[in-house]
């Protein structure tokens, strides 16, 4: 990739305009040698000129920039040190309620994780305790992991409920869902804590800067009655109907199936009709059946959880516990390890997902990435790019999210279609689309 990212943005962008550099230079008022000059990586791409472009061309300015990499070897560590100093306690009523923590986070994942203790000590578990302060939600999505007696309260259908967390409990909450903790008191006088993970998932600020250009009127109709796998049947169907210019009478026609009766009837078609209604759509028969299951709040109790050794009972190495997990979220995935073995331990582990890891034990762990070992002290996070090759050495604990990002579902399926020379091309194309 071209030293000057923004020389290789500028000439995709030229190239997805259909403009020469004589082409570029006449429309930005420049010459067409210190255009070459800026392709070649030779001159900067100055700032004045990006804003010409956005005022000019049907381009943003995020067009131009990439998503810069701070992490080192495809990993980026956060020392217990390092998060101590970015301490800063959260008052609500006009008293300490949290005391807020960074963990690790990378600019080449969405993960906002932090480290919170409760303050705030309640005597009961009332929803209603007047001291309880809710916020009013955010919009990313929080996975959350409990230490000690903590009060999780929450918001659902008006009604304000609690759940009394202890320590390896776990939780999924959605956006916008008003919540709030505190310390449940007890005979030790421990202060509760959370590692609140909160990330994007599909709905994105690439999605949101989409919808916000579109506006409200226009993007709410791209709701889809999901109530029931019925509903969202129909809904999708329609969907894709409009999609491709079909009225019910067209369609019916095309495909010999009686549109009509479809949607009226109670129940969902056999799976041969809704591969017959999909292959006339040209489209795949998943597209006519998006998911239903949605949970708002997802409460999952350590007792609860799954287990398995890996890689397997024969052979114990690691013992994984599934924490919170939903279907609605098949790229999101929560799991706190158990590293048994403290012997050399060559398993190595190789992830297709943006990962976050953070030291919950109590003793030190040492994590391999190809030749360089790292030391993985307790309170210590990591964030770890996919498809990185990792292993552990020594006895210790480690929770663990998983996030697709945007490399997952469609855009996993594109990007496979690539050939290993096009995929090269797709990330630091330096040809211009003709000869």
């Amino acid at each position: 990739m071209p030293k000057n990212i923004f020389n290789y943005k500028f000439k995709k962008i030229l190239n997805d305009l259909k403009r020469r550099p004589e082409d570029a230079a006449l429309d930005l008022g420049l010459t067409k040698k210190k255009i070459n000059q800026i392709l070649e990586g030779k001159r900067k791409l100055e700032f004045d000129i990006i804003e010409k472009a956005v005022k000019i061309w049907p381009v943003n300015y995020n067009e131009f920039f990439d998503v810069e990499d701070d992490t080192k070897n495809g990993f980026k560590i956060f020392k217990y040190k390092d998060s101590n100093s970015t301490e800063r306690k959260m008052y609500r009523g006009g008293n300490a309620y949290y005391l807020y923590k960074d963990t690790v986070m990378s600019k080449v994942s969405t993960f906002r994780p932090e480290w919170i203790q409760q303050l705030k000590v309640v005597d009961n578990s009332n929803p209603n305790n007047n001291g309880v302060k809710f916020n009013n939600g955010h919009f990313l999505h929080q996975f959350t992991y409990f230490i000690g007696p903590v009060n999780f309260y929450y918001i659902l259908n008006n009604k304000k409920r609690v759940a009394k967390m202890n320590t390896g409990d776990s939780m999924y909450i959605s956006p916008y869902i008003p919540h709030s903790f505190t310390t449940r008191k007890n005979r030790n006088n421990t202060l509760g804590t959370i590692l609140a993970l909160t990330y994007a998932d599909k709905l994105n600020t690439e999605s949101l800067n989409e919808l916000s250009a579109i506006g409200y009127n226009l993007s709410k109709k791209f709701k889809m009655n999901l109530k029931n796998e019925l509903s969202a049947f129909k809904s999708a169907l329609i969907y894709h109907l409009k999609n491709s210019s079909f009225s019910k009478e067209n369609f019916s026609e095309v495909s010999g199936i009686n549109l009509a009766k479809i949607l009226k009837q109670k129940k969902l078609p056999k799976q041969n009709i809704l591969s017959k209604i999909a292959k006339a759509l040209k489209i795949n028969s998943r597209d006519l059946m998006p998911p239903v299951q949605y949970d708002y709040v997802k409460i999952q109790k350590y007792k609860e959880n799954r287990s398995w050794f890996y890689p397997s009972k024969n052979k114990k190495k690691f013992l994984f516990v599934e924490l919170t997990n939903l279907p609605h979220l098949p790229m999101s995935k929560a799991f706190e390890l158990n590293i048994l073995n403290d012997r050399k331990n060559n398993i190595e582990f190789s992830v297709p997902s943006h990962q976050y890891l953070y030291n919950i034990g109590s003793s030190k762990i040492t994590v391999k990435f190809n030749k360089k070992e790292i030391n993985f002290n307790p309170g210590d996070s990591i964030y770890i790019k996919p498809n990185l090759n990792f292993n552990f050495k020594g006895k210790g604990k480690i929770l663990i999210l998983r996030i697709g990002g945007s490399v997952s579902s469609d855009a996993l399926f594109h990007l496979s279609w690539l050939s290993k020379k096009n995929l090269k091309r797709l990330l630091s194309d330096n040809k211009q689309w003709f000869n």
